[in-house]
């Protein structure tokens, strides 16, 4: 009862890795990637435990920035149920919705916050000539 193993066969990745015309190179990962595997080590972590191969692997990858280790970290990562990727994907999309939102909030002007926001800004009606005719 063995198993025939193709090395040579070509892996299918849900995203691009290592993007060359960022002017990383072809080694290293793209900074975006990189925060976005970083968002997914938190998530992979916390689903299934700081122990789990899964997550020491995406972790590894994150923190290296490696090509080499994405790949291995995307070949444990597939030999998760489908179920419990789902689940990880879902909660790593939540994850980075919420990080966005945090960090455009900081970002926007509260104008509630500011003194005298109650008062109402009475703007006076325009001159006679400036209204539009109306027809008679």
């Amino acid at each position: 009862m063995s198993e025939t193993h193709d090395s040579a066969a070509r892996l299918h990745y849900l995203f691009p890795v290592g993007r060359p015309s960022d002017g990383a190179s072809m080694n290293e990962i793209d900074a975006r990637d990189r925060q976005a595997l970083g968002l997914l080590s938190e998530t992979v972590t916390a689903e299934l435990g700081p122990a789990s191969v899964v997550a020491r692997e995406v972790n590894r990858a994150y923190r290296s920035g490696r090509t080499a280790d994405l790949r291995t970290a995307s070949a444990a990562f597939d030999a998760l149920p489908a179920w419990q990727r789902s689940r990880i994907g879902g909660d790593a999309a939540r994850r980075a919705k919420r990080l966005k939102a945090r960090l455009l909030q900081g970002t926007a002007r509260d104008w509630r916050d500011l003194p005298g926001a109650e008062e109402r800004i009475n703007i006076p009606s325009p001159p006679r000539f400036l209204r539009p005719k109306t027809p008679s």
